[in-house]
């Protein structure tokens, strides 16, 4: 039986999964206050940190355009009537996941809370199996091998 879409559930998204870490990051450095160890006014956390949330920004904002272009919806839970190749989507699969994880390790970087970093890493994993996994099943069932070719000539992160 062919699903509708990739995920039921309005909890099975980025902004959940992401905002949950982020939140759990602030705890944790409440609770363990880390730092990279720069200078109290140091530029350099800023220098690095600044670009990496531009350029993820950027990447959300492209793959979510060039989605509006074709007409597919970015969001999960919404059946999608074609698999997106154009644009970012020529060099990753999943470039919103990319940008958002961009973007919160600038995020973290610019202000100093090592524990965005550190949570990253689970946060990554959780998107894979919580979000990707399920909306491959989703494109491989509705599409099949047009979203096999697909997936093999195309990274899934980079």
């Amino acid at each position: 039986m062919q699903r509708e879409a990739a995920h039921h559930s309005r909890w099975r998204t980025a902004d959940v999964v992401f905002g949950a870490s982020l939140a759990l990051s602030f705890v944790l450095h409440y609770f363990w206050p880390l730092s990279f160890g720069m200078p109290s006014g140091s530029l350099i956390p800023h220098l690095i940190g600044a670009p990496l949330l531009f350029g993820g920004s950027l990447i959300i904002i492209l793959s979510k355009r060039e989605l509006i272009r074709l007409g597919q919806p970015s969001e999960p839970r919404k059946p999608t009537s074609r698999i997106v190749m154009g644009g970012l989507y020529k060099y990753s699969r999943n470039p919103m996941y990319t940008g958002l994880a961009l973007c919160y390790a600038g995020l973290g970087i610019a202000i100093d809370k090592p524990w965005l970093l550190i949570m990253l890493v689970p946060t990554v994993i959780i998107v894979h199996y919580l979000l990707i996994r399920p909306e491959e099943r989703y494109l491989e069932a509705k599409f099949g091998e047009e979203f096999m070719r697909y997936k093999k000539t195309v990274r899934r992160w980079i």
